[in-house]
């Protein structure tokens, strides 16, 4: 009789969303909510990249690894030095995740508009 190979369940394909400072996968079927993350740094604008079973996540000028399927955290890294502006993400496959420059100002804008209506609202206007 010859040994058993062992089985591997195929990755489940999952939807994955970026936002304020977390990442969150929806079942891409029914739109539930299977797990999310916090990430250590939080921004509105969150760029992800999926590599096989790795999850990468920018937010708040940091990138993070999580485990595609379960959401936990592979490694973080803080790129000290490099600033909190917008990013984007390439993998070796030349996929690339980036913003549009409308895209970009959206969210600048967004960003914006949160702040002055978050200030007016502490100053009683």
């Amino acid at each position: 009789m010859l040994p058993r190979e062992p089985t591997t369940k195929p990755a489940r394909a999952l939807l994955y969303i970026g936002i304020h400072g977390s990442v969150v996968a929806l079942d891409p079927e029914s739109g539930t909510i299977l797990w999310t993350t916090r990430l250590r740094t939080g921004s509105s604008l969150v760029p992800l990249q999926v590599e096989g079973e790795r999850l990468y996540a920018l937010s708040g000028g940091e990138i993070s690894c999580l485990d595609a399927q379960d959401g936990t955290l592979i490694w973080h890294n803080r790129l000290r030095g490099l600033g909190m502006g917008f990013a984007c993400l390439a993998s070796a496959n030349g996929t690339t995740m980036s913003l549009s420059a409308a895209a970009m100002a959206a969210a600048v804008a967004a960003t914006a508009g949160a702040a002055a209506a978050s200030s007016a609202a502490a100053s009683g206007r």
